[in-house]
């Protein structure tokens, strides 16, 4: 293991991590949407999936102290994926970048990778180098990221797959549904207050009307499934299917 001493006494290891990801719904692969310059992002969003395909089958060198802990070498790793450029403020306002996100809801899945089999670390307060021993790892360390595209999948009709995703508190309140066109078509997200699209591209005008007068049909049912799932605020029903007016 390579090893570098600073002028206040430190050891430094330098360490080349070797990065995989992949992303999963259920039991499936859904590799595609780490395809370059593709915009299907899948519900997981542009802001997170864009720097995943910059990390994937790349190595990257870090010097970390000797004694740096599981859980700091993980947190290096996500303050590299989303840093600067890639670390954007919410679009809709809230005071929380994506690394705030990531970090919060630890969207990325972390492992050691040897021997083709996945390692998952459960006490990250132990230091790196104790693990780095243990797997048999000398300078050079392959880490696979797995990240769920999962969601509550509400309603599918027309190739249309509508979900909602139950980490929504610290993203954005406004009560919405994602969609998925025909695996991989298209996607993005609608309002469920007014059906408007609110995020997502490559969604023709006739998916756009249809997926407008699903919302509508079951307004109410996909604004209950909201309020029950997600950890959004939750909307006043009587006043969103304007059954009052104040």
């Amino acid at each position: 293991m390579k090893r570098a001493m600073q002028g206040s006494g430190v050891l430094l290891m330098k360490i080349t991590v070797n990065f995989t990801v992949h992303i999963y719904a259920e039991e499936r692969l859904c590799d595609e949407l780490l395809i370059p310059h593709s915009e299907n992002y899948g519900i997981v969003g542009e802001e997170i999936i864009e720097p995943l395909r910059i990390i994937n089958n790349r190595s990257i060198m870090f010097e970390v102290e000797n004694s740096v802990s599981i859980k700091e070498f993980y947190q290096l790793i996500r303050r590299h994926i989303y840093s600067e450029k890639n670390n954007r403020m919410d679009m809709y306002g809230e005071e929380q970048t994506t690394l705030d996100f990531v970090e919060e809801y630890d969207v990325l899945e972390i492992y050691f990778l040897k021997n083709g089999s996945r390692y998952s670390i459960v006490d990250k307060s132990k230091n790196l180098e104790f693990y780095m021993q243990k797997l048999g790892i000398s300078n050079t360390i392959d880490i696979q990221i797995l990240v769920s595209s999962d969601a509550g999948a509400v309603f599918e009709d027309h190739g249309i797959r509508f979900y909602i995703n139950s980490r929504e508190g610290k993203r954005h309140n406004e009560p919405h549904v994602h969609v998925d066109i025909r695996q991989g078509e298209g996607s993005g997200s609608f309002s469920l207050k007014t059906a408007e699209q609110l995020t997502g591209s490559k969604i023709r005008k006739k998916d756009q009307k249809i997926i407008k007068e699903i919302i509508e049909n079951n307004q109410k049912d996909f604004l209950i499934y909201w309020n029950e799932h997600t950890d959004g605020l939750d909307v006043d029903l009587n006043q969103a299917l304007g059954l009052i007016h104040y």
